[in-house]
C-alpha cells in the first residue's frame, strides 16, 4: 500500500515556523503549504500535465490570505479539470487572456476608436454631441461589455429607457450611432455580424412634424399684415 499522507489541520498551518530552509506541509492530493526562511507560507499543487505527463506546480496563493479551506477547494478544481485533459496552469492562462480580451474591447473601448475613424469626417461639435449622447444613455448600460457578448436584446434593453422617458428622436440616433459602432466591430473582426441592424424596428418612430403652410387665398391678407408691419416700424 502506498503511504497515507494525513490531511493538514488549520492549526498545523497557522502553528508552522519558518526554518534555516524552506520546507512543505503535505496535505494529500497534490497539496502542499512551503513554508520560506522568511516566514511567508504558500500553497502549491503539484500534478502531472494531461498532454507530456510532465511535473508540473501550480501556486495558489500565499496564507492566510488563502485558508486551508481555499486552497482545498482549488485542488479539487484542478483535479477536476485534469480529469477532463486540460492543464490547470494553461486553463488560468487562458482565463487571462480572455479577460484582458474583454477589457481591450469593451463596447466603449470599441466605440472610441470607431469615433477616432469617423471624426476625419465630421465636425468635432458634432463628434462631442456623439460621444456624450453615448455616454449619458448607453456606456452607463453596456460600456463595460465585451463587444463579443452583445446581442440584440442587450441593446434594445440598453436603449429602452430612453424610449420610456418619451425621447423618440434621441432613440433614432442613440439606434443609428450603435449600429455604426457595431459595424465597425464587424469590419475591423472583432465579431461575425453586427446584432443592431434591425434594432429600431423595436421601438417607436418619432412623429415628423411639418412646417406650418399657408393657404393661396390667405395671402393677400399675409401681405397687407406686413405692409402694414413695416409701414408702422
Amino acid at each position: 500500500m502506498g503511504r497515507q499522507t494525513k490531511p493538514l489541520s488549520d492549526t498545523e498551518v497557522k502553528a508552522a515556523k519558518p526554518r534555516e530552509t524552506d520546507y512543505s506541509l503535505y496535505d494529500g492530493d497534490g497539496l502542499e503549504l512551503v513554508i520560506k526562511t522568511t516566514g511567508s507560507k504558500l500553497w502549491q499543487y503539484r500534478y502531472y500535465r494531461p498532454l507530456t505527463k510532465k511535473r508540473a506546480k501550480l501556486s495558489f496563493g500565499t496564507y492566510p490570505a488563502v485558508t486551508l479551506a481555499d486552497a482545498r477547494k482549488r485542488r479539487t478544481e484542478s483535479k477536476s479539470l485534469l480529469t477532463k485533459n486540460i492543464d490547470p496552469q494553461e486553463h488560468i492562462l487562458e482565463q487571462q487572456r480572455q479577460m484582458r480580451e474583454i477589457r481591450a474591447n469593451t463596447f466603449k473601448v470599441v466605440t472610441e476608436r470607431w469615433l477616432q475613424v469617423k471624426k476625419s469626417s465630421i465636425t468635432e461639435d458634432y463628434a462631442t454631441d456623439i460621444w456624450r449622447s453615448l455616454e449619458k444613455d448607453i456606456f452607463p448600460a453596456i460600456g463595460d461589455l465585451c463587444i463579443t457578448d452583445i446581442k440584440a436584446r442587450t441593446l434594445i434593453q440598453a436603449v429602452q429607457p430612453v424610449q420610456t422617458r418619451g425621447a423618440l428622436e434621441t432613440v433614432r440616433r442613440l439606434c443609428q450611432r450603435i449600429n455604426e459602432v457595431m459595424i465597425y466591430a464587424v469590419n475591423t473582426g472583432l465579431i461575425n455580424d453586427a446584432p443592431s441592424v434591425h434594432i429600431s424596428k423595436a421601438f417607436e418612430k418619432p412623429i415628423k412634424k411639418h412646417m406650418p403652410t399657408i393657404r393661396p387665398e390667405q395671402l393677400p391678407h399675409l401681405m397687407n399684415t406686413m405692409r402694414l408691419a413695416l409701414l408702422n416700424k
